[in-house]
């Protein structure tokens, strides 16, 4: 006699179902590695900034912070950030349970 659910077809619907599961999360680690070589990336230009503000104030120059502010404005960083943020929400809406 046999059960309502065969064991075999249950196996196979739980390793597909893993398999997805890993192939997305294969897809949201590429993701999370782009955004950490880009965070790497922008953390490597603060430090070279920041260096360059220390020596120009050592040096006794004109103020870094108010020389860049006039030609470069604060855009930069924010885009930024609002890109990471927007990458975020769309690796969380991806969560898929059983």
């Amino acid at each position: 006699m046999k059960t309502a659910e065969d064991p075999t077809t249950n196996l196979r619907q739980t390793l597909e179902w893993l398999r997805k599961e890993l192939s997305e999360m294969q897809v949201q680690d590429q993701r999370l590695l782009l955004t950490l070589r880009h965070l790497h990336s922008v953390l490597e230009e603060l430090r070279a900034e920041s260096a360059h503000w220390e020596d120009a104030r050592s040096s006794g120059g004109p103020s870094p912070i108010r020389a860049r502010a006039g030609s470069e404005g604060r855009s930069h960083q924010p885009l930024s950030l609002r890109r990471l943020a927007q990458l975020h929400r769309e690796d969380s809406r991806r969560s898929s349970l059983p």
